[in-house]
């Protein structure tokens, strides 16, 4: 649970994850994954295809180059260390623009990596495509004229959100074996949605952690059998 949920920390289309593991990658879960089993698992899965892993690298390396060069990373940098209260606008209406097209870098890594995993798997990093472009449209919208960004409140849940992740699952989640995320039960998804509400009323005041945790869940339950049991209002 603390692993794919902190994801909700990244405000960017920036960073990735990946590390040396083991030979064998068996496939993520929606529910259970982490970004360096996922960069091991799609590289795994492209050499079964032919796909080098001098190759997969070089097309994430592609990434990075398309987005120092669509996105004024220096200034992205600076101001996002001095956003705060009464500048969201101001800042985010200067980069948002650049970060939409820089969100375009990502797509021939994400068709190469289309052509190696299955489609159940695909699932996963098309969900995490979808939650970074909810983020920036949250960002966004009106240049960033409905965030309310408070830096000191933000900082102050940077601390604790580890502690309240925690919290919230050990007071709400239910221990289960191993289980299938088409397979869920509705007990199952009560749980995660009640701990999901648990997390976002602890991060109240920190709007930009707490509505990238709400779409983050609202992405990923829509890859689980509990979209079967959402309200028809509430699902994507």
């Amino acid at each position: 649970m603390l692993d794919r949920m902190r994801v909700i920390l990244m405000l960017t289309l920036l960073a990735v994850a990946h590390a040396e593991g083991p030979s064998q990658v068996d496939a993520p879960d929606a529910l259970d994954f982490s970004y360096a089993r996922l960069w091991r698992y799609a590289q795994q899965q492209c050499g079964t295809k032919g796909i080098t892993s001098t190759e997969f690298t070089h097309s994430w390396l592609g990434v990075r180059r398309c987005l120092k060069n669509t996105l004024d990373v220096v200034q992205l940098n600076e101001d996002s260390m001095r956003l705060d209260i009464g500048n969201e606008e101001e800042i985010l209406g200067r980069h948002c623009p650049k970060l939409y097209q820089g969100a375009k870098c990502f797509n021939p890594f994400m068709d190469m990596v289309k052509g190696c995993v299955s489609e159940e798997s695909y699932e996963i990093f098309e969900a995490l495509r979808s939650w970074f472009h909810d983020i920036l449209e949250y960002l966004c919208e009106n240049n960033g004229a409905n965030v309310e960004y408070d830096k000191q409140k933000h900082d102050t849940c940077t601390r604790e959100i580890n502690r309240h992740i925690i919290t919230c699952a050990a007071e709400n989640l239910i221990a289960t074996p191993e289980v299938n995320r088409k397979t869920l039960s509705e007990e199952n998804c009560n749980a995660l949605a009640i701990a999901k509400d648990c997390l976002l009323k602890k991060l109240k005041d920190c709007g930009v952690f707490a509505n990238g945790a709400r779409l983050f869940y609202e992405n990923f339950i829509q890859i689980t059998s509990c979209k079967n049991y959402i309200p028809k209002a509430e699902r994507k």
